[in-house]
């Protein structure tokens, strides 16, 4: 489900951010982003109707052992929905977002 995992450590907190990008999976249009791990989310960083492009930071997940995740892109395209906010409660496997996609957005 991830393609590349990039392991950072903050010298203060000495918490772990963790990059995923995800493969998002077809949908009609479109892709669906899914959550990669469980955890909390922490902060969305699109809104809706916002053009995204591969590898852009979509959202952060504090997962169970408080390391943060940072979801990027797998797909360009426009944000066509939000399924979750800041504070919710996910796990492996539930819609982050739906990208409408839109072969003109990156060149």
């Amino acid at each position: 489900m991830t393609v590349r995992y990039g392991q950072h450590l903050s010298i203060k907190g000495m918490n772990r951010m963790m990059e995923y990008e995800v493969y998002p999976r077809r949908w009609g249009y479109g892709h669906i982003i899914t959550s990669p791990i469980k955890g909390s989310v922490e902060s969305i960083k699109v809104e809706s109707g916002e053009k995204v492009r591969t590898q852009q930071l979509l959202a952060m997940i504090q997962d169970e052992q408080s390391n943060i995740k940072r979801i990027l892109s797998g797909a360009s395209g426009v944000i066509e929905t939000l399924a979750v906010k800041a504070g919710d409660k996910v796990v492996r496997g539930d819609v982050l977002f739906y990208i409408k996609e839109d072969e003109f957005v990156w060149e």
